[in-house]
């Protein structure tokens, strides 16, 4: 197995094509397909299903495939730092963020990249938290932001936060009307809701806050789209449970109304993670640093609202 094997693998598994992947790699493609043969005869192993469409990944090509990554990034992390052991910290590092976060975190950290590492180029993905933990496990990613509190099989995350829910409702309706500030869930969930489906962190938050008071909550409609569950309340379709960090522009223009919610726990975590078999470079390090720091600062300022540091 060597890394020209490992690179056409991969370029493969990533367009789903062998005739694609020769023309992306300018090599004929039956270089690629010999290449892929040589693997899948050294491993023993069928690495691909073909198809009159293209090519699909098998069990055994999506173990190689995860490696493969992990691999790579570390031949070309070796690479950096050994050519650029004099210099300061540089190169293409892969950040992501959830939706929920991407503008606030998101925003900081290409202002602070930009003044601290110059010679660090971002790359920040956004997207479901559950898609960036598997982007992060697969070497994807450099770094992540993770609504979770302890470490799954082959991350290692850092707990910076806590973030709290709140209720957000039109400014129509009787709560904003009585210029209420805060709410008991029992009052919120006997409200027609729309949350996101069983699975997504703040669905989670609302779910065990319910259990503890012994409370049954049905959304009227499972929404896993942060704008759509703020278009919503906006038009008074139904009010929802949001951190206040997502709702400031809103609540600021008069379209929203937060409340703070009245029970024991409502809070989710968020850690920065990375993968344990991903070696640091020196610019992912860096990176690393620089998020904590920035995450730190927007709480401590009072940008980030409705979040507390771990102590």
């Amino acid at each position: 197995m060597d890394i020209r094997q490992l690179k056409y693998f991969l370029k493969v598994a990533d367009l789903g094509s062998i005739s694609k992947a020769s023309d992306h790699l300018h090599v004929a493609q039956s270089a690629v397909s010999m290449q892929i043969a040589g693997l899948e005869q050294e491993l023993g192993s069928q690495l691909f299903l073909r198809r009159s469409t293209g090519v699909e990944l098998t069990e055994p090509g999506r173990l190689l495939y995860r490696h493969a990554r992990l691999i790579l990034r570390q031949v070309e992390i070796a690479h950096d730092d050994v050519a650029k052991a004099s210099e300061e910290p540089a190169g293409t590092i892969t950040l992501g963020l959830p939706s929920a976060i991407a503008e606030i975190v998101g925003m900081a950290m290409i202002r602070a990249c930009k003044e601290r590492l110059p010679m660090v180029r971002l790359q920040i993905i956004e997207g479901l938290s559950v898609l960036l933990g598997e982007f992060t496990l697969s070497g994807r990613l450099d770094i992540s932001i993770l609504f979770v509190e302890h470490a799954s099989r082959g991350l290692e995350i850092l707990p910076v936060l806590d973030e709290e829910l709140f209720y957000i409702c039109s400014p129509r309706s009787t709560f904003a009307l009585e210029h209420r500030k805060s709410i008991t869930l029992s009052e919120a969930v006997q409200t027609p809701i729309v949350a996101p489906a069983v699975g997504n962190s703040m669905r989670a938050v609302v779910d065990a806050a319910c259990t503890a008071e012994e409370l049954r909550f049905e959304p009227v409609v499972e929404i896993d789209s942060l704008t759509l569950l703020k278009a919503c309340v906006i038009q008074d379709v139904a009010a929802t449970f949001l951190p206040s960090s997502v709702a400031v522009k809103e609540e600021a223009a008069g379209e929203l109304h937060v409340l703070k919610v009245r029970t024991e726990k409502f809070t989710r975590p968020l850690s920065i993670c990375t993968s344990s078999l991903n070696a640091a470079s020196s610019a992912s390090e860096a990176v690393y640093q620089l998020l904590k720091g920035v995450m730190t600062d927007l709480v401590r300022s009072g940008v980030w609202q409705g979040a507390s540091l771990r102590t």
